[in-house]
């Protein structure tokens, strides 16, 4: 493949066709704005000629943050690629950056997908990536709404998301989301949330049933555990899950007279 390295005229340089990032705003490179007014653009980008202007292939943050900081002309390395070969090269330099959301990494691994007629594997081996990294990232794509725009604007890891996304029920899937937004989710304890999610319910003899008049057996009593805190027993309906430290536990108040009925 071959290279030129030149100073080229910012208003020849166009932003990407299909850029892979889609939260890239103004305010988003403003400390790169600042670095640019006194140090320059220390990397030059990577573009690619089009007839008389040049499509950035490489570098579309340091183009909008060099376009703000009012330089008139940018270093690039004119390279000729088309087609895939481009959006690989694309993809690549994004990789090393590490700083493309999941959500837009899917994304575009689903256009190339489509657009080339490429398979999981085929994909992960252009990109020096496994074949699960190419799935599980494709995967993003059918997780819930609300999972997407989390992952999206940066309040759920890709990590922890992938675990939360494979609990069956939608409604707990949707509290435990929610939780995991509000208060923060390590990957590990998203998979012990997940696998608690997906555990089948007890399921306890109906005590209200009467009983049958055939039978001598007598009905199981009913059993809920005590609360940790106040000692009382509490019905499995409200049981509420929380993640401590094993030394952090409260001794378990062990109910009186007074404590179980203040009206004696």
């Amino acid at each position: 493949m071959s290279q030129q390295y030149k100073l080229i005229p910012v208003d020849l340089v166009k932003d990407p066709a299909r850029p892979l990032r889609s939260n890239l705003t103004p305010e988003s490179v403003n400390e790169l704005v600042e670095s640019i007014r006194q140090v320059g653009i220390i990397e030059p980008l990577i573009v690619n000629q089009t007839g008389k202007t040049y499509e950035v292939i490489a570098g579309h943050r340091r183009l909008l943050a060099a376009e703000i900081a009012g330089l008139t002309a940018i270093p690039g390395i004119i390279i000729e690629a088309k087609g895939i070969d481009a959006e690989i090269l694309k993809v690549h330099e994004n990789l090393a950056r590490q700083s493309i959301n999941a959500v837009d990494w899917a994304n575009h691994l689903a256009y190339l997908k489509t657009t080339y007629q490429t398979t999981d594997d085929e994909l992960g081996k252009m990109l020096g990536m496994s074949r699960v990294w190419v799935i599980e990232h494709l995967a993003i794509l059918n997780w819930a709404p609300e999972m997407i725009e989390a992952v999206r604007a940066g309040k759920l890891a890709f990590s922890s998301g992938r675990e939360l996304a494979q609990i069956k029920d939608d409604n707990k899937r949707r509290v435990y989301t929610d939780s995991a937004i509000k208060g923060g989710i390590t990957p590990t304890l998203a998979k012990r949330w997940k696998l608690e999610a997906n555990t089948p319910a007890i399921q306890y003899p109906d005590i209200d049933r009467a009983p049958d008049a055939s039978s001598n057996s007598p009905l199981p009593p009913e059993i809920n555990p005590a609360c940790p805190v106040c000692g009382l027993p509490v019905p499995l309906s409200e049981l509420v899950t929380i993640s401590i430290h094993h030394q952090c536990r409260p001794a378990p108040v062990i109910p009186t007279p007074e404590t179980t009925d203040p009206a004696e």
